[in-house]
């Protein structure tokens, strides 16, 4: 039987969210938009599915959208907070560890005229929290960073970080996508702005993003003319969809304690078998412990994905958003790993399905690759 090592890419899909999915597009098929009862009874689902996601993440309901994927959520929330801010400032505070749809909207934003300023990171990927301060000044639009990494798994002290932004009235967006459902998290307790999230990650169907935007804080649409959603996404809301990721979402929160143990568990049973010259990066109270991110000593990282993957075991070389685009390498430079190093980095990440038995035939592949690379 095959073994599954990339939960931070992708998980499958919970029995629960299928059987929503399946309820809800048999029973409410309107569109949200039409006036007559399949549209209203659509809208009702849609709407008591924001209030939902409004509890489960403890804040206001009515900032709840949805979009086809939390990708397309960062870039949407980024742009529209910079939209809605006005007196002409165009700088933008953030890492380099950032998600892959987020440095490539910062980039375009870079050609577009804004200024993107790194907070520096030290060797476990949190950042510089004083440097960080200094950063932020009056010409500062947006700050954007994540809370938890998705290749080594450091958590950001993001509460801290929005708090400070929130005294200079500078709006504060933050990917959770790692964190729900895998790490305690109450976004009223952050302080942020805005958060991004995935249903995919946690047993909810792909194309479901969630994003929410602080009801209080003005934003404007990207897009002229749209409907849907207060403007915020065009296009026909998919409701049976969001309906499985709210499922799904509900249950692995109310599993997240147990789950995180578990997690924790088997992060030090990895950590403490790893070969003597095998690095696991990051410190254990500064990150998730569901992102295993590791450093080979001779092995390149895309040899030893290719070599679990003949055993029927995946693991990846970093984000599937980007892979061979260098986001990994990225996030290694930033920690100030060297770009020969880098390249032997390969990530285990893990769910409530993982077995230490499964740890096992990862570390027995790991120790004959690496012999076999050792006796040539």
């Amino acid at each position: 039987m095959a073994i599954y090592l990339d939960y931070a890419a992708t998980a499958p899909m919970r029995e629960s969210a299928i059987e929503a999915y399946v309820t809800a597009a048999r029973e409410v098929f309107g569109n949200t938009q039409s006036l007559h009862d399949n549209g209203s009874d659509a809208l009702r689902l849609y709407e008591s599915c924001r209030r939902m996601w409004g509890e489960l993440l403890n804040v206001r309901g009515e900032g709840m959208y949805f979009t086809g994927n939390a990708s397309e959520g960062n870039q949407l929330a980024i742009r529209s907070l910079l939209r809605g801010r006005k007196g002409g400032k165009r700088e933008i505070v953030t890492t380099q560890l950032e998600h892959a749809s987020v440095l490539t909207t910062l980039n375009e934003l870079e050609k577009e005229g804004y200024r993107i300023r790194y907070v520096p990171v030290d060797k476990d990927g949190v950042l510089e929290l004083e440097e960080y301060k200094k950063m932020i000044t009056d010409q500062t639009a947006l700050v954007v960073i994540q809370l938890v990494n998705s290749e080594m798994g450091a958590i950001q002290p993001i509460a801290k970080c929005a708090a400070f932004a929130k005294m200079t009235a500078v709006p504060f967006h933050c990917d959770i996508v790692q964190a729900v459902g895998k790490i305690p998290l109450d976004l009223a307790s952050l302080g942020v702005t805005s958060a991004v999230c995935s249903g995919h990650k946690i047993g909810g169907p792909k194309g479901v993003g969630i994003v929410w935007l602080d009801p209080s804080i003005h934003w404007e649409s990207t897009y002229e003319g749209t409907v849907h959603q207060q403007g915020f996404r065009a296009g026909t809301i998919d409701v049976p969809a969001i309906v499985s990721a709210t499922i799904a979402t509900k249950e692995a929160m109310s599993e997240q304690k147990q789950v995180f143990q578990h997690a924790e568990n088997l992060q030090s049973y990895l950590k403490e078998h790893l070969p003597d010259d095998v690095e696991m990066i990051g410190k254990s109270v500064k990150k998730s412990p569901f992102i295993l991110g590791i450093l080979l000593p001779h092995v390149e990282g895309q040899w030893m994905m290719l070599e679990c993957n003949r055993h029927q075991v995946a693991i990846s070389t970093g984000t599937a958003c980007k892979i061979g685009a260098g986001e990994a390498m990225s996030a290694m430079s930033a920690i100030g790993i060297a770009q020969d190093a880098a390249r032997k980095f390969i990530r285990l990440s893990i769910s409530r399905n993982t077995t230490k038995q499964e740890l096992d035939t990862f570390l027995q592949i790991l120790r004959n690759s690496m012999a076999k690379t050792m006796a040539r």
